[in-house]
């Protein structure tokens, strides 16, 4: 019986990677959105994210004198497959991002990046202009620009005294 040829082998089915200080940065993340952000998330979490292969685009929410702005990290997907919707208070994004058509003769050793379609939800700390948002899409990285809504200030009432 012939011995069949393969390339290099590891003992074990898996490769493994030793990043010993993700773990510090999720810590820290984790405690700064649990008592500083005002910016509750409907998302899975980054931790439940590793055991499940659903696709969670990373989000970034930064906040400007004017503007919120949502950067989302979307490779591999086109401008027509993501859906944004916008009100006052929140902005939802909905898409799908297509894996490749597997051939028979591949098979993978490793295979890290998820594919699926996805909804996430964030409230916004205050109130935007649904009517002004712009959304730019360039290199697998989509940007929503949501302009702030004005703040109007408290009228102050005058109380008269009757006698």
């Amino acid at each position: 019986m012939a011995r069949e040829k393969t390339l290099a082998r590891r003992e074990r089915a898996e490769i493994e990677r030793l990043e010993p200080w993700n773990t510090f940065r999720d810590m820290e993340r984790m405690f700064r959105e649990f008592f500083v952000s005002p910016v509750p998330t409907y998302r899975t979490p980054q931790w439940m994210r590793e055991f499940t292969t659903e696709y969670t685009p990373e989000v970034d929410l930064r906040e400007t004198e004017e503007h919120f702005v949502l950067t989302v990290s979307v490779p591999g997907m086109e401008k027509d497959d993501i859906d944004i919707d916008v009100t006052k208070e929140g902005i939802t994004l909905t898409g799908e991002r297509k894996s490749e058509e597997e051939k028979p003769e591949e098979k993978y050793h490793v295979r890290q990046q998820c594919y699926g379609a996805f909804k996430v939800s964030y409230a916004l700390p205050s109130e935007v202009k649904p009517e002004d948002v712009k959304a730019t899409y360039r290199h697998g990285i989509l940007e929503v620009t949501m302009p702030k809504a004005e703040v109007t200030e408290a009228h102050k009432v005058k109380v008269d005294v009757r006698d």
